[in-house]
């Protein structure tokens, strides 16, 4: 699977679809290989902790917030034995959407703005 390939372009409307989903019913957080369990349930195998992970979560967060002003949608994806997002979420939420502030800050900002952005009711 490449970067912008059909395979990939599937699997990540999949992943959104799963993400969206969940922020909507606040079905949150979800372990990185729960998430790549339910891929794999849908046919996209995705290892809990690769590369192809980390740019299908970043591009879901890009797509689902073009602006950059809505919540990250991979705020809700968290390490088993932390609890809390992976390296690259932080690395993304600075980079990328211009997040400000330690870790803590940040991802409470995002969870916070999760409920805001796409909860239902």
């Amino acid at each position: 699977m490449k970067h912008g390939d059909a395979q990939y372009i599937a699997a990540r409307e999949a992943m959104a679809e799963i993400l969206l989903e969940r922020a909507r019913n606040r079905d949150w957080p979800i372990e990185y290989g729960k998430l790549s369990k339910l891929l794999g349930e849908l046919g996209h195998n995705i290892p809990a902790h690769s590369v192809e992970m980390d740019h299908l979560l970043a591009d879901v967060s890009r797509q689902e917030s073009p602006d950059r002003k809505k919540a990250m949608l991979s705020a809700m994806v968290v390490l088993k034995g932390k609890q809390e997002p992976g390296a690259g979420f932080y690395r993304l939420a600075r980079e990328e959407f211009g997040r400000k502030g330690d870790n803590v800050t940040i991802w409470g900002e995002e969870t916070k703005a999760l409920d805001r952005d796409f909860r239902q009711g």
